[in-house]
């Protein structure tokens, strides 16, 4: 009796572990969904998978404290929100270009630290956020 107690709870357990925990397709479904409901903002919004890419990245260069100067000059993520919607379309066609063209890191950056360049997938989010922001900004 004991047994089978605890082999239903077992399965009871794996059953509700199963249906609630997120897949990756369940995941970007609801960032979808998110950005849609978002999409009444004004401004560049940074969906969580997009910041993350940013952070671990991007800001080691582009922030008011890096050592770069020409990078901190040329860019600082902190301060694209303030941006007015003018500055913001302008910043992300700079950024698409930048980005398709794989431009960014820089080469010497990447020979230094390999681990800094962006792979494929997060190439492809970037430029599909970009994009998509690109589109949501000038009211398409």
């Amino acid at each position: 009796m004991k047994t089978c107690i605890k082999l239903l709870f077992l399965v009871l357990t794996f059953g509700i572990v199963a249906f609630t925990s997120k897949s990756k397709e369940e995941e970007k479904l609801t960032s979808i969904v998110v950005n849609k409901i978002e999409q009444h903002q004004t401004g560049i919004i940074f969906p969580k998978d997009v910041k993350a890419i940013i952070d671990e990245k991007c800001m080691n260069c582009h922030k008011p404290d890096a050592r770069n100067e020409k990078a901190k000059k040329k860019l600082q993520w902190e301060k694209v929100p303030k941006m007015n919607l003018k500055e913001q379309k302008s910043f992300l066609g700079d950024l698409s270009e930048v980005l398709e063209d794989g431009e960014m890191p820089p080469e010497r950056m990447v020979t230094r630290k390999p681990e800094m360049a962006l792979n494929l997938e997060e190439n492809r989010v970037l430029i599909t956020w970009v994009a998509l922001e690109l589109e949501r900004l000038n009211g398409n």
